[in-house]
């Protein structure tokens, strides 16, 4: 049997994809992405067999894999945004459009009049999540930059001018217009299988950092009522950062500051807005950025590196604590410090 150069990069996607599926297994935030990279795989590997003639034609199912990417790919932003999200056998609902077009076989164009419309459904609703993911962070986490799922927006951009890529590939074979189709569908899976590796490596760093947040919407306070009921609460959380340095801990989130004073998290979010006017993140790296500028200042540190003061004041990421530093200061941490060693 000889494989062509298709035939070899769908089993190597296949095979590559799978074990990154096994890699997933033990993250039950991930389990979106297991069931999506271990789909894309099944998907070359079913690809191969009906082409080989391993698989017979009752067995080419390779119509309903699509439905399974949109529904896959939400379950995967909703597991990593949502801290307190639990899968169960009820989100199988979501796969029952793929297991009819499983059994129906149908010939195209009918597979994309349900899949079209159920992935930009699925699309849209992910893009939501993320949105909101990236209003309440600096709510709940003071190390909000690092947890920025960003990324994922862009993974989600590239996942769907792909999906429209292969879609056009495969009506330009439909209407037979002479281009290589082998070679339009390499393409497809290699950048399928890069993006998805990609997506493999962001999706454990973000859950290793705990990003998820819990499902409580927290909004900034805009009202100016309530400020004197707020006071005390306030000058509590003022009083344990100051006196415990809490600020100085990388990952510090709203949830251990209002566990130590025995206060919901909502009211701790509300105090810090009205009485500080920034959210809960800016409060915290406003300690950080003092603390490095008392660094700086120190002749004794002037032979460290800017990013040991970073380090030292509680900021994990040199990206995020310079992008910090020159919003709330007008310029960079560089500057800074030079300014400081010329003194």
């Amino acid at each position: 049997m000889t494989l062509s150069q298709l035939d070899i990069i769908q089993l190597l996607a296949g095979y590559h994809s799978l074990l990154l599926c096994l890699a997933l297994a033990a993250r039950k935030r991930l389990r979106g992405l297991m069931v999506l990279v271990g789909t894309f795989g099944l998907h070359m590997l079913t690809n191969l067999g009906v082409s080989e003639g391993y698989l017979g034609p009752e067995l080419d199912i390779t119509s309903a894999f699509g439905l399974v990417y949109g529904p896959a790919f939400y379950f995967f932003v909703l597991g990593i945004v949502e801290q307190d999200r639990r899968f169960d056998w009820r989100d199988l609902v979501h796969l029952l459009p793929a297991l009819i077009i499983a059994a129906w076989q149908p010939a195209p164009p009918v597979t994309y009049v349900f899949g079209l419309p159920s992935l930009v459904i699925y699309i849209t609703l992910a893009g939501r999540l993320l949105l909101r993911h990236d209003r309440q962070s600096p709510q709940f986490r003071s190390d909000s930059a690092a947890i920025s799922l960003s990324w994922v927006l862009h993974a989600l951009i590239a996942f769907a001018v792909l999906a429209a890529l292969d879609i056009l590939r495969e009506v330009a074979r439909l209407a037979d217009l002479g281009l290589s189709d082998d070679l339009a569908l390499s393409l497809v899976i290699i950048s399928v299988t890069t993006l998805m590796t990609a997506m493999f490596v962001r999706a454990r760093q973000h859950d290793d950092l705990k990003g998820a947040l819990p499902a409580l919407d927290i909004e900034p306070v805009v009202e100016e009522t309530g400020h004197a009921d707020y006071e005390p609460v306030f000058q509590r959380i003022n009083t344990l950062l100051v006196e415990e340095e809490n600020w100085r801990e990388p990952r510090l989130s709203l949830a251990e500051v209002a566990s130590k004073l025995r206060i919901s998290q909502r009211d701790a979010s509300r105090a810090i807005n009205l009485h500080s006017g920034q959210s809960f993140s800016r409060y915290v790296n406003r300690f950080r950025i003092a603390e490095v500028d008392r660094l700086m200042a120190d002749p004794d540190n002037h032979r460290r590196t800017v990013i040991e003061l970073a380090h030292e004041a509680g900021f994990n990421s040199k990206s995020a604590f310079n992008r910090i530093y020159r919003d709330e200061t007008g310029r960079t941490p560089t500057q800074a410090f030079q300014a400081h060693k010329s003194c």
